[in-house]
């Protein structure tokens, strides 16, 4: 009797680790989603901040300045749809660390370089300049973005 207690009681302890990580997977898809959304139509509403942003790395040839501006956008709002449709997860999450990835690359070399400007991460809705805190929030996204992305690999947890 004493076997079949302790057999059940580790069948209840995995059920709460997988709820948690539910959880934990559902928090990240929705929030990742909801920044890729939201930053996405705030550049496509005012493209200028990050325009001027874009024009301070000076690796960057002037000549994609305007063609990130466009790109960059279209990229994020067509992630979070396909994350919302839940459209090839495996991929999409890959891609959406790797944005992130440059997220924050680009918030560091900002931060490092002293660049004293809002970043136009989310057009001129909220302001966000360079500095520690904007690495860390992309630290972050990044992380709720590789949880996603680990969750999304075949034969583990989909929603």
């Amino acid at each position: 009797m004493s076997d079949f207690a302790i057999i059940k009681n580790r069948k209840n302890i995995k059920i709460k680790k997988y709820g948690i990580i539910k959880i934990l997977y559902n928090v990240s898809f929705y929030i990742i989603t909801a920044v890729l959304l939201f930053s996405g139509i705030a550049k496509i509403i005012d493209p200028l901040p990050l325009i001027n942003t874009l024009k301070l790395i000076t690796i960057l040839p002037e000549s994609l300045h305007i063609i990130i501006a466009t790109i960059l956008p279209v990229v994020e709002i067509g992630l979070a749809l396909l994350l919302l449709m839940k459209i090839k997860l495996n991929i999409t999450t890959k891609a959406v660390v790797f944005l992130f990835g440059i997220f924050l690359i680009t918030s560091l070399y900002g931060t490092l370089a002293g660049f004293g400007t809002d970043c136009g991460c989310f057009g001129n809705t909220i302001k966000s300049g360079f500095g520690w805190g904007m690495v860390g929030r992309n630290t972050i996204f990044l992380i709720l973005s590789l949880i996603l992305t680990i969750n999304a690999w075949p034969g583990k947890l989909k929603q």
